[in-house]
């Protein structure tokens, strides 16, 4: 019945596209909070532990060659977590 009128046919081609335009929006942004939370997640066990070699008393220099963040990376880190 849709081939039988071409602009009918040619607006559900319209409408599928759009639809499968926007699932592919949402699978993009989904995939993209995944990763901004296993980021998020990350440093803050990242945070925890350079919490506790602090209080077990070690500097923010020896942790920071403990980690992949310099010591600069580590003090911002640790103030923004204070906020």
């Amino acid at each position: 019945m849709l081939s039988a009128d071409p602009e009918t046919r040619k607006e559900y081609e319209r409408r599928a596209k759009a639809l499968s335009d926007e699932r592919s929006r949402l699978e993009d942004a989904r995939e993209s909070g995944i990763e901004q939370g296993i980021e998020k997640g990350l440093e803050k066990g990242i945070i925890s532990v350079i919490r506790g070699l602090l209080l077990k008393g070690m500097t923010l220099n020896e942790t920071a060659k403990l980690t992949p963040y310099s010591v600069e990376e580590l003090s911002r880190m640790l103030k923004e977590t204070k906020e």
